[in-house]
């Protein structure tokens, strides 16, 4: 059975499209991505009841922000899990914790936290390391998606949530209810923060920062936002302070203010500072 016409994304409608979705949200999708464009947003048109995509592509250039926000969100994969990357977060433990432990206190920004899964893996280790008193320690987690930052402060997950952890301070962090789902504990979830933000928006996150996760959110954005993205990190993290991306995302490629620290289990990024970097953790 054809489609009706009226539901067909044109090339001329979807290279208008993503024009729109790069210019507020820097992300950036090839011409092979038309058809899942188009799939995605058909639940979009029956929401809105507009009856083609070229009336509902007028309604966001006319500026319906809240639909804006929708067809952003459509378009976009938010999946996460708990502990993901174990090698990285290794890194961060045993390497970089240590050396912020001196401060007045640890704030850790996940920018891109989708459904909370990443910050609750963050505030876990820090907790558990022993490192930083509960009082001190600010895990803070930010998204393009109002629905996933919801269900980032509720912080129950399911199975899915889990797939793979090894790590043994999910028992502990995660509890276990009756229906098999996991709630965050009250100890951990009163360390950790979510808000809705944009990274494009220069009120992204306004205050500075000691660490900042952004892993596989580079990789969906086109060269001009990411790099303004990626001058808002140097910008916001405090002297000394690091970035750490995603296993496909680098910045080694193009000129950046950062220095490229290799640590025995990661390439991280750091904005340079007076302290030396050169004991590190010997490789294992």
């Amino acid at each position: 059975m054809h489609r009706p016409a009226a539901l067909t994304l044109t090339q001329d409608e979807f290279e208008r499209l993503r024009n729109l979705l790069h210019q507020y949200a820097g992300l950036w999708f090839g011409i092979d991505a038309r058809p899942a464009i188009e799939r995605r947003l058909q639940k979009r048109l029956t929401a809105t009841g507009e009856t083609s995509f070229a009336a509902y592509l007028r309604r966001l250039i006319e500026g319906d922000a809240t639909e804006l926000e929708e067809a952003v969100e459509s378009c976009t994969v938010n999946e996460t899990y708990v502990f993901r990357q174990e090698y990285q977060l290794r890194a961060f433990r045993y390497d970089i914790l240590p050396r912020l432990v001196r401060r007045e206190r640890l704030l850790v920004w996940s920018a891109g936290c989708a459904t909370g899964e990443e910050v609750y893996t963050i505030g876990s280790i820090v907790l558990e390391s022993g490192l930083v008193p509960h009082e001190r320690v600010h895990v803070f987690g930010t998204d393009i998606s109002r629905r996933c930052i919801a269900f980032a402060r509720r912080g129950v997950y399911s199975a899915t949530s889990f797939r793979g952890v090894t790590s043994p301070l999910y028992n502990k962090y995660f509890v276990k209810q009756n229906d098999g789902s996991r709630s965050v504990s009250a100890d951990l979830k009163a360390v950790c923060k979510f808000r809705h933000a944009n990274l494009l928006s220069e009120t992204a996150f306004p205050g500075a920062v000691d660490v900042i996760f952004c892993r596989n959110v580079l990789i969906h954005m086109g060269e001009q936002p990411r790099k303004k993205v990626v001058a808002g990190f140097f910008n916001r993290l405090t002297p000394g302070g690091y970035l750490l991306l995603g296993h496909s995302e680098s910045l080694l490629a193009d000129p950046s203010p950062f220095e490229v620290v290799q640590l025995a289990d990661d390439i991280v990024y750091r904005r340079p500072a007076i302290d030396d970097l050169s004991s590190r953790r010997p490789a294992r």
